[in-house]
């Protein structure tokens, strides 16, 4: 009887581990399978000509498929790697449901690591889609965001030439640090900032043939300026790099310049950049003191300069610096126009004179423009190769 006893004690303990491991362990029961999924790459924020968003999404095909549409939609065949579809909703909310409704697979944008937003959208205000985009659980934070030239679908929907779709190619062109970089987690930090200094980067489209076919490829043209969550301008490719030169993040660059004397040009390779803001308040003028230190290496020389001859070397160190100066007396000139302290002035003097700031801070749009620049520029020239000498006095030899 007490075997019985036991045997059914012991049988009773098994029982409730395993019915207690069945409600811990619960399984994947909500799981979706990759096959069940639409795989957003890339998406496009426009304004449609009614006044709606339209929602713009590339998304990753496993297979070859051909183009159609489906109730008010539509899809467009973007290659045989993605495929474009969009529709039209009162904001983003509502044209991801009507989306949804004509696919087969659930949109997931966990991958997505492009967004852009069109001209019209910009100018109306964005502080509504990041907030959209923040609060879904998928979309990323290092996803990469920029603006279109024109609308955003004209952007996602290029063939990119070395590239299998657009937003591989963006995302690489991002990496290459060529323009602006900004990430959504950064846009978000810049439209609750104080200041809410927001630049993004620019995209336009380039049409080129190869081979008798039509190709297309997506560029920086410059970046972005916007008043809070509002674009208000945009400044030139060639100003931007003055932005990214102050801030120390222009990259695998090369300027070509005029020395003024030698008859040609001569092109340096960015290899080194230090840039540091130095704040002076004195007698009631605001002034900011930027010292540059910058060394490039010389990679082409077509004047008729030796720089061996230490007066030649040091003509060339002034118009290579010169030139770095134009690019940044650019950038703060356009800064002041458009009352948008996207240089960090702001920081520096809050930093430095915390009490001087406390006066200015809420007026600091109207303080910005009239603070005045000192730029200090000290330049170093690497030589490569054993040949040092102008190839033009090599060749009068």
């Amino acid at each position: 009887m007490q075997e019985v006893y036991n045997s059914f004690i012991k049988k009773s303990i098994i029982f409730i581990i395993l019915v207690g491991s069945m409600l811990i362990l619960t399984g994947c029961w909500d799981r979706i399978e990759i096959n069940d999924l639409a795989i957003v790459t890339a998406t496009g924020i426009d304004k449609s000509e009614d006044g709606q968003i339209e929602l713009s999404l590339e998304i990753f095909i496993p297979k070859s498929m051909g183009g159609g549409s489906e109730g008010g939609g539509s899809v467009t065949s973007g290659g045989k790697q993605t495929m474009i579809t969009y529709h039209k909703g009162r904001n983003v909310a509502e044209a991801l449901s009507k989306l949804q409704a004509e696919l087969s697979r659930k949109v997931f944008w966990g991958s997505c690591k492009i967004f852009i937003f069109g001209e019209d959208v910009a100018k109306d205000g964005i502080q509504d889609h990041v907030d959209f985009l923040l609060r879904h659980p998928e979309p990323r934070e290092r996803a990469y965001m920029f603006v279109g030239q024109g609308n955003a679908k004209r952007i996602l929907d290029t063939k990119a030439t070395l590239e299998r779709y657009s937003a591989d190619a963006l995302r690489k062109l991002s990496k290459g640090e060529h323009g602006m970089n900004v990430t959504l987690q950064d846009l978000d930090e810049m439209l609750t900032s104080k200041d809410q200094n927001v630049v993004l980067p620019y995209l336009d489209v380039i049409k080129h043939s190869s081979d008798g076919d039509k190709n297309q490829d997506v560029i920086f043209d410059g970046t972005v300026f916007f008043e809070k969550d509002r674009m208000v301008g945009v400044i030139s490719e060639s100003t931007t790099r003055g932005l990214l030169w102050l801030k120390e993040k222009l990259k695998d660059y090369t300027i070509t310049f005029e020395p003024g004397e030698g008859n040609g040009k001569m092109s340096i390779f960015l290899v080194n950049n230090q840039v540091k803001l130095i704040p002076k308040i004195q007698n009631g003028t605001w002034k900011m003191i930027v010292d540059i230190n910058t060394e490039g290496s010389l990679i082409q020389n077509g004047t008729d300069l030796d720089l061996d001859n230490p007066e030649s070397e040091r003509k060339v160190k002034k118009a290579y610096g010169d030139k770095v100066e134009e690019r940044i007396r650019q950038v703060i000139a356009d800064a002041k126009e458009y009352k948008l302290d996207v240089l960090d002035y702001g920081k520096e003097f809050h930093r430095k004179y915390p009490q001087e700031w406390k006066q200015v801070e809420n007026r600091w749009e109207e303080v910005f423009p009239e603070v005045q620049t000192e730029i200090h520029i000290k330049t170093n020239i690497r030589r490569q190769g054993y040949i040092n000498g102008p190839i033009k006095s090599r060749g009068e030899e």
